[in-house]
Parts: structure tokens; C-alpha cells; sequence
């Protein structure tokens, strides 16, 4: 299992002492767990199962990705750059013994920085990919995949839309076999048919008619097409009878822990798991952190953790919990966000577990969202589709298909008739939006 971490905030953190320095840092977690609070109040079988995926060591690559402005710097005409661009470091060695990353990081800081143990996707453009989990059987249906990204891929040829990817090519951009990959080319395909429909809507109306309220730069976007993506596998696990779909198997299902950012300034995270039983791997955020992370506050010191707090069966916050508790700042640090699969630092009321199928969202304005996620694949998620408006996105789309004149009709794009019908949750469930609070 694999493990990854994002820091995006108004100030910018040395990628050491995110990554390196830090007494659980990510370079750690090749080999070492801190998963406090992971199975407190969990039957058994759950408990078994979360632990057993926890004593697996990930010796597999590392990936590092961190957002600049030189790109728009050295533009020759800056206002044409939409906000920073990600540069990256892979490697297949081994990343706790690896001199020129360590070199890199003492004397690279950033805004938004995004670590991978294992190999981090590379993103087509503005936007970063990262993935911890699995796709359920994906080997069985790995063809029907790169067929549906064909289909996106000739909506997109057909209607000369812009594309993340060069050419339009997105089976062309796989660049490997893992689910990991086809999942994000799959994304991306359909992130930029988001994009599209809302374009759409703006060149045909004026602002006063127009029916969906965000822009396609928006936290909205990165959600709309995470919907669809998952909506594509639940399709087509359910045609082939596997994955969530696989008869009489209730642990069966997908694991995504994914996050998203665009342009450095915007992010989008999520804790999933679509069986019937058993958890999603971990994932944990922090509003705080980062100000012990930085080296220039006098202050700024690790705190070392009890020893029984490091027990995965020791409660604390949920997200849900820290934000309503109020412990989000704010800190010299300045507005921020830290999430991670494992916290990196060992002052876990600093941190909050996420919830079986949470998501958290920032945008550019530093608005935070908390979206309960089974809301969109449960009956009756159309009107969840009317609310948010994602079904005017869809419905452009389609009326742009519908009149298309080439020779080869394209396929339709929308949400699938069949839902996965998610268990309801046992507990309420928490949904919120708050702007983090700004250091006087």
C-alpha cells in the first residue's frame, strides 16, 4: 500500500522540511507506521484487515511534485500563464539513501508540494494525480477502461476540444499498467469534458442566464469529473460482475484515496471505499501543522508523541471533529492544509482522521468544503446532481454531441441509470464550508 502526502498554503515550506526532517516524515513511512485513532471503536474483521495492509513496506519508487511561478516568469507574456506549473522528481531507488534528493529538497520551497511513495502520476498540464488504494480487479477489466478513455478521447478529437494531453491522445499518454495510471488518464479525459461543458454554457449566454455557477478552474470541476471517473468503473464492474458488483463477496470494492491539485493553489482529497464492508486505507488532514514545519519560527519545534497515542486503536479528532472544534488556526504558518496518509507530525490533536468516503476540498480563496461522497452514488443522487449543478455540465456536453455533423456519431456522456446503491452511514453525517482564518 502505498502512501502520499500534499501541503498547499498561502506561504511557502521547504520540501525538507515537509518530507525529510519531520519525526514521521513520508521518507519514514517506506518502512515505519503512525496510524493513531485508525480503528478505534472497529469490529475485528475490520481492525485485521487495516492492520494487515499496514505492516506492508513501500519499496516501489517515490515521486515528488512542487509548484513554481518560472514557468510564468520567463513567459513572454505572463498574463497567458494561469497560475504555477509543477516541476517533479521520480526515482526508483531507494529514497531514504538518495543524495540528490535530499539535495534538492534542502534548497527547494513551494506553495503546493505533493510526495508519492511509489511512482506519483505525472500530470498532463496544470493539474497533479495521486493515488493510494487499488482499483478492484482491474487486470480483469483493464481493456474496457482504455475503451471508454477511447470514447472520451473521440468526444474530445471530434469537437476540437482542449486537452490536457498532447494530440488529444490520452490512451497514447498511459504510459504503463498499473490502475493507478488509466485511472487518472480516465480523469483527465474527463476533466477536460468538464471543463468543455462549462465553456460551453459561457460563450452561448449571457451572465445573467447562466445556470452553473462555477468557473472551470474551479474545486467544483475536480469534483464533478472524480464523480464521473468513478461512475465509469462502478459501470463497468457492474457489466462484468466484479469490483463492489462481485456476488456474495461484501468486502469487494474499490480503495481511493486520491488527491487532486490544480495550479498550486487548489486541491481536492478524498477517503473512499465503496464495498459494503470494511474501511477505506488512511488518511488524515491538519490545519496547523505546517507552522512547526517551518524552520524560520523561532517556536517551531516536534512534539514527540505518548507512546500509547501511537496505538492505531486510540481515539482522536475526525476531520469533522477538528473543524469543529475550532482547531484550524490560525498560525504564522499563514492559511493552510496538510494531508497525508499518515500524519507527519506526532501532535495528533493537530490532526483529524477522515471519514469513510469524505472529501475536502480548498479552493484559491482558501475556502474549505467537507462533501460526503456517498450522496452521489446512492438512489435518488440526481437531485444531488441538480443542486450542485453538475447536470447542466452534462446536458452541454450532450447537446454539443447531438450536434455534431461528422462522419462517425460520438458517444454520449453522462451519468450512467445504475448507482451503486452505497449503505447508508451509521452516523450523521457531517458536511461544511468555511473560509481558514487569516493571521492578523
Amino acid at each position: 500500500m502505498c502512501r502520499w502526502i500534499v501541503y498547499i498554503g498561502e506561504q511557502g515550506l521547504m520540501l525538507e522540511n515537509l518530507l525529510i526532517k519531520p519525526e514521521h516524515s513520508i521518507v519514514k513511512q517506506v518502512h515505519e507506521r503512525f496510524l493513531p485513532g485508525l480503528c478505534y471503536g472497529l469490529e475485528d474483521d475490520d481492525k485485521e484487515e487495516l492492520e494487515t495492509e499496514a505492516t506492508w513496506v513501500n519499496v516501489h519508487g517515490f515521486g515528488v511534485g512542487w509548484y513554481t511561478d518560472t514557468f510564468k516568469e520567463f513567459s513572454p507574456d505572463p498574463t497567458t500563464v494561469k497560475g504555477m506549473r509543477p516541476a517533479h522528481f521520480r526515482t526508483i531507488a531507494p529514497i531514504s539513501t538518495d543524495l540528490a534528493f535530499e539535495q534538492l529538497c534542502a534548497h527547494t520551497a513551494s506553495k503546493c508540494i505533493l510526495a508519492h511513495i511509489r511512482n506519483a502520476s505525472f500530470p498532463p498540464s496544470v493539474e497533479t494525480f495521486m493515488h493510494n488504494g487499488k482499483v478492484a480487479d482491474f487486470p480483469l477489466f483493464r481493456s474496457d477502461v482504455i475503451s471508454r478513455i477511447s470514447e472520451l478521447q473521440m468526444v474530445v478529437q471530434g469537437l476540437v476540444l482542449p486537452s490536457s494531453v498532447p494530440n488529444s491522445n490520452y490512451v497514447f499518454n498511459i504510459r504503463g499498467n498499473t490502475d493507478t495510471e488509466h485511472l487518472a488518464t480516465l480523469y483527465f479525459a474527463h476533466l477536460d469534458l468538464v471543463k468543455a461543458g462549462i465553456w460551453f454554457e459561457r460563450r452561448q449566454f449571457l451572465a445573467c442566464d447562466l445556470q452553473i455557477p462555477f468557473h472551470a478552474d474551479s474545486t467544483d470541476a475536480l469534483l464533478c469529473a472524480l464523480i464521473k471517473t468513478i461512475d465509469d468503473i462502478h459501470w463497468i464492474q457492474h457489466q462484468r460482475k466484479v469490483g463492489a458488483f462481485e456476488p456474495g463477496n461484501d468486502r469487494a470494492g474499490n480503495k481511493f484515496n486520491l488527491c487532486i491539485t490544480d495550479s498550486g493553489n487548489q486541491m481536492l482529497a478524498c477517503r473512499w471505499r465503496d464495498s459494503k464492508n470494511g474501511f477505506p486505507p488512511s488518511l488524515y488532514l491538519s490545519l496547523t501543522a505546517g507552522h512547526k514545519l517551518n524552520r524560520k519560527y523561532p517556536d517551531s519545534k516536534f512534539w514527540k508523541a505518548e507512546k500509547n497515542i501511537c496505538d492505531s486503536d486510540v481515539k482522536i479528532n475526525s476531520v469533522s471533529q477538528l473543524i469543529q472544534e475550532n482547531h484550524i488556526g490560525p498560525t504564522d504558518q499563514g492559511r493552510h492544509v496538510i494531508v497525508g496518509s499518515e500524519p507527519c507530525t506526532e501532535n495528533v490533536n493537530e490532526w483529524g482522521l477522515f471519514d469513510p468516503n469524505q472529501c475536502v476540498t480548498v479552493n484559491e480563496t482558501h475556502k474549505l468544503r467537507i462533501i460526503d461522497m456517498m450522496k452521489f452514488f446512492q438512489a435518488g443522487r440526481e437531485h444531488e446532481f441538480e443542486k450542485y449543478r453538475f447536470s447542466d455540465v452534462f446536458n452541454r456536453i450532450s447537446n454539443q454531441i447531438s450536434s455534431y455533423k461528422g462522419d462517425t456519431p460520438l458517444p454520449m456522456i453522462g451519468m450512467r441509470a445504475q448507482a451503486i446503491n452505497l449503505p447508508a452511514p451509521k452516523t450523521k453525517v457531517f458536511e461544511t464550508e468555511l473560509y481558514l482564518k487569516k493571521k492578523d
